[in-house]
């Protein structure tokens, strides 16, 4: 399923979901008592795995909700970027820095079981060997989805993305969003700032913006005349202000927060599965 890269109002945005379909499935059905539902695109702002006990039927659903007139797309997050690159479902080479990552911090076992039915072995032999075992389990449509995801999609007033666009780099806002248009991230495009923390911790297959800095969900990079809506790090309840909308209040342990958007500079309206 191509996922586009740009979207028009209505749009519904909702946040982390970290295999949590049942609480995705009770957001959704207070999204349809709403009157604007019908005519919604929906934009999900990455993290559809891990944690959660039904990684593949978040993903099913996720799809189901996207084949919906009228469309709508999806960001990738660093937990998505983590089993993508880990298991090569992009057809990459090996990474030399995901697996062991993915293994020791990003709680996979849950997504592991709903589609092999078993965790990954412990070690790093028995869990590399697994996580081949796992691309061979997991259906195409899903690989396709997982490696298509967008790392930025853009509506004429808000930007969509994991995390943030980040204040570290000598690359301005607008060169931002073209290399997340690219899904291209390198020092010599971006510059990160000397003695920055980006510059000291920089890693070649983990963007700032899905997720290496956490703190952008808290304080990105203003992009003149857009509002980012983002997930990535989790807060108690949604906020917004002139530069961001906040959105993960899950983290894969609580209830999802969707966002209602009508118009480029109209209010927020958040939604919650009560």
């Amino acid at each position: 399923m191509p996922l586009p890269d740009v979207l028009d109002y209505p749009i519904v945005a909702i946040g982390d979901l970290h295999g949590r379909r049942d609480e995705l499935r009770r957001l959704v059905a207070a999204l349809e008592r709403r009157p604007e539902w019908a005519d919604c695109a929906v934009v999900f702002l990455g993290d559809y795995v891990d944690r959660g006990p039904d990684s593949r039927g978040t993903i099913d659903l996720v799809l189901e909700l996207l084949r919906r007139p009228p469309g709508g797309s999806a960001v990738m997050g660093n937990h998505d970027l983590a089993l993508i690159r880990s298991a090569r479902l992009d057809g990459g080479p090996p990474s030399p820095y995901w697996p062991s990552r993915y293994q020791a911090l990003y709680d996979g076992g849950p997504t592991f079981e709903s589609y092999l039915g078993r965790p990954p072995r412990p070690g790093d032999v028995g869990f590399r060997d697994d996580l081949d075992a796992f691309r061979a389990a997991i259906p195409d449509e899903h690989r396709a989805f997982l490696a298509g995801l967008r790392w930025v999609v853009e509506a004429p007033g808000h930007l969509f993305l994991h995390c943030g666009l980040s204040p570290e780099l000598e690359a301005g806002p607008a060169e931002q969003v073209a290399a997340l248009r690219a899904r291209r991230w390198d020092r010599a495009t971006l510059r990160p700032r000397e003695g920055s923390i980006t510059a000291l911790l920089w890693e070649d297959e983990y963007p700032a913006w899905l997720g290496a800095d956490r703190t952008l969900s808290d304080r990105p990079l203003p992009y003149p005349g857009k509002v980012q809506v983002t997930g990535h790090d989790r807060v108690p309840e949604p906020s917004a202000d002139a530069v961001r909308i906040r959105l993960d209040t899950s983290g894969g342990f609580g209830e999802p927060t969707a966002c209602l958007l009508t118009a480029p500079d109209a209010p927020p309206v958040f939604i919650a599965a009560r």
